[in-house]
């Protein structure tokens, strides 16, 4: 991360008023204000990570995948219950990205849900869409196979099996 000397001062200070509002989380803030004030690389690219960015056509196929488990989950709900069987629904659950590895993404998907109000029926397992493994190749595989189906939004229980094993 590169600043300037004003940045740097003006973060210093910043860290030293969070340690003393915040007297819990102190030991962090004064650690994160020497890092600063002495600019220490190594220890500078720390701060990056709180401070993430995910462009305009990330976040858009983000939302493209949250709208497919949505086609999905509305599609089984208007299948037959014969054709209902043979999807199992629980794997039709959005689990978001995981914490680790897609940290970005499983946070603008925690917006998303939180802050906008999308998808209020995508309700927040125990894992508040951490799904613990890496999920957006799989996510990009499921929206190719989607994006090919004529009817989006009125799949079968085939179109959704395919979607699932992509």
């Amino acid at each position: 991360m590169e600043m300037t000397n004003a940045q740097r001062l003006i973060l210093s200070n910043q860290y030293r008023l969070m340690a003393q509002l915040d007297a819990a989380n102190a030991a962090k803030y004064a650690r994160l204000q020497t890092i600063v004030e002495r600019g220490y690389g190594l220890q500078l690219r720390e701060l990056d990570k709180d401070f993430g960015a995910i462009d305009e056509t990330e976040c858009k196929e983000i939302i493209e995948v949250m709208e497919m488990h949505h086609a999905m989950q509305e599609s089984c709900k208007q299948l037959s219950e014969e054709n209902q069987s043979q999807v199992d629904c629980r794997r039709l659950t959005f689990l978001g990205f995981d914490a680790i590895s897609e940290p970005q993404q499983m946070h603008y998907v925690r917006f998303l849900a939180e802050v906008e109000k999308l998808y209020p029926h995508f309700l927040p397992s125990e894992h508040h869409f951490n799904s613990h493994v890496p999920m957006q190749s799989k996510y990009r595989r499921m929206l190719t196979v989607w994006q090919k189906c004529p009817r989006q939004y009125h799949l079968s229980a085939s179109e959704i099996q395919q979607i699932l094993n992509a």
